[in-house]
Parts: C-alpha cells; sequence; structure tokens
C-alpha cells in the first residue's frame, strides 16, 4: 500500500503535485472547478495524460464524469448527508464513506478497502494523504479525492484572512462595520 500526498484545495494557487512518502513527485493534477464542462486532468510527471474529471452538471448536487485513458469509466454525484456520508461512485461499483467532521474518507469495492484519505500536516503544510492499496487504481484515486476535497465543507477548512481596513463588529442581527477615524493633521 502505497502513500501518496497532496496540498488541500489549493487550485487557486495552479497545479497540485501528488508525491510519495518519501517526497518523490508522481502525479500533477491540474484544471479547474465551477462550471459545467469544466475539468481536471491527471498527468504522470512525465507528461502522459492518465485520467480526467468532468463536471457535468451544477447545483447544490454537482455531478462529475470520471475518465480514465480516455474512457468514460463512472460518475460521481454529491449527497446530502449529516455527519456521516456514503457515495456511490457509478460504474465502477465503489463505496465512499466518509465523516464530514474528521475529513476521513474510505472506498471499498465490496468488502475490499481501495483507498483511505485523512488530513495530516506535513512540511509543505495542510495535505491529504492517501493510501491506495493497488497502483493501477492510483489516478483514479487521487481524482476521487480531488473532487472530495473540493466538497468539504468551508469550516472544516483553513481560512485564511485578509486584512481590511475597519474592524467588523456584531450588534444582534445585523452586521456593521465601523472604519477607523483618519487624524487630521494639526496646526
Amino acid at each position: 500500500m502505497r502513500k501518496l500526498y497532496f496540498s488541500r484545495n489549493s487550485f487557486a494557487k495552479g497545479a497540485r503535485i501528488v508525491r510519495d512518502d518519501h517526497g518523490q513527485s508522481h502525479y500533477l493534477l491540474v484544471g479547474r472547478w465551477g462550471r459545467r464542462q469544466d475539468a481536471l486532468s491527471l498527468y504522470a510527471i512525465q507528461g502522459e495524460l492518465l485520467a480526467e474529471i468532468k463536471q457535468t452538471s451544477l447545483g447544490l448536487l454537482p455531478k462529475f464524469d470520471l475518465y480514465y485513458n480516455r474512457q468514460n469509466v463512472g460518475s460521481i454525484s454529491k449527497t446530502l448527508g449529516f455527519w456521516y456520508e456514503m457515495i456511490y461512485v457509478r460504474k465502477l461499483r465503489w463505496i465512499i464513506m466518509g465523516s464530514l467532521s474528521n475529513e476521513n474518507y474510505r472506498i471499498y469495492h465490496g468488502t475490499e478497502l481501495v483507498m483511505t484519505m485523512r488530513p495530516v500536516v506535513t512540511t509543505n503544510g495542510e495535505a491529504f494523504e492517501l493510501a491506495i492499496t493497488d497502483e493501477a487504481t492510483e489516478p483514479l484515486c487521487i481524482c476521487i479525492a480531488a473532487i472530495l476535497d473540493h466538497w468539504q465543507k468551508p469550516t472544516n477548512r483553513e481560512q485564511s484572512r485578509t486584512p481590511q481596513e475597519g474592524y467588523g463588529m456584531t450588534f444582534g442581527e445585523s452586521n456593521y462595520t465601523l472604519h477607523p477615524h483618519h487624524k487630521l493633521p494639526q496646526t
């Protein structure tokens, strides 16, 4: 079982490099989310296209198609869950079981474990650790992990705050922003 690592939800910064536990680069994941027909592509580090995720629908429960060697091998769509979630990957017949609160996931094919996914802190920052049982399924597992990362609750992600002028204060149900007064030069 090989362990692979990629940084958390960092597509705004460009591509993600997927590394093993020795820091060696194996895959490159590039693309974007948000619009219908947007896609993520997974390349071997040598440049060969291995797998793709294509967004086919938008909304509260978006749907994605999975491609492996340019063939449609499955689809995945978000489901509504509370604390524990179960997602079915059509065609592949994989079941994803996970927890929204601690962001741990397990993927099964029947009773056979395919992959585990959990958040970790590495020397490069926050990342996901993927423990994949079969190297042949790594491209699809990485694509599914990218989808699960995309679906994480915003409250579970590290949120960087941008400094803004003023101080945010809440009074009951209304939000107000107080702006600092600039001192006038004294004569």
